[in-house]
């Protein structure tokens, strides 16, 4: 795939292997961080994620990265609602999203908004759909590769959430850029 090639480029890493790796290694520390911070309407939104993944099979990895991931967002308390969208029908939800992850789903109902079971997501950018996979997970790192690879900005109220996958699971910058506080700290639980 071309975008892989050219984040091979511009990083000499390749972005899938790289991603998955590393966001398999810190994925049970993060299932378990998640599970002991139950406060607020934070632990009620993490507990229903939570609840979601518990109903999963257990030896589906991807469905263990999806929750890892889903509760990343509500853990760094930012609003993943306006680039997360679930749907039946993608038309809807592309109208209002400059950058969005979209996931058909079959069921009306997504277990706490989390698509583990989807029938294809697509990748919008400015408000057109670029690419499209049949896994969230697998959308989620071709929408990390586009943002970086195109110089775009990260969505302003997941800011948090793409400098993580940056920073923390790609460790891009090389430990040049300044941690934010809260994202040091989950680091070094993570470790």
């Amino acid at each position: 795939m071309q975008l892989y090639s050219e984040f091979h480029r511009i990083n000499n890493q390749n972005l899938r292997d790289s991603f998955f790796a590393a966001l398999d290694k810190y994925t049970p520390q993060l299932l378990k961080l998640y599970r002991k911070r139950k406060t607020g309407s934070f632990g009620k939104k993490m507990e229903e994620v939570l609840m979601a993944y518990e109903e999963q099979d257990k030896n589906d990895i991807t469905a263990a990265r999806t929750a890892a991931l889903a509760g990343l967002p509500l853990y760094l308390k930012e609003d993943s609602s306006e680039v997360f969208k679930t749907c039946k029908d993608e038309l809807e939800a592309i109208q209002d999203g400059a950058v969005a992850l979209v996931a058909v789903v079959n069921e009306e109902e997504v277990p706490a908004g989390v698509p583990f079971e989807t029938h294809h997501v697509s990748i919008v950018l400015e408000g057109q759909v670029v690419m499209s996979h049949r896994s969230w997970t697998d959308s989620l790192v071709l929408l990390f590769g586009l943002i970086y690879a195109l110089h775009l900005s990260y969505p302003e109220k997941l800011s948090g959430f793409f400098e993580f996958i940056q920073v923390v699971l790609l460790n891009l910058d090389d430990g040049r850029k300044q941690l934010k506080p809260k994202f040091q700290a989950l680091r070094n639980e993570l470790e």
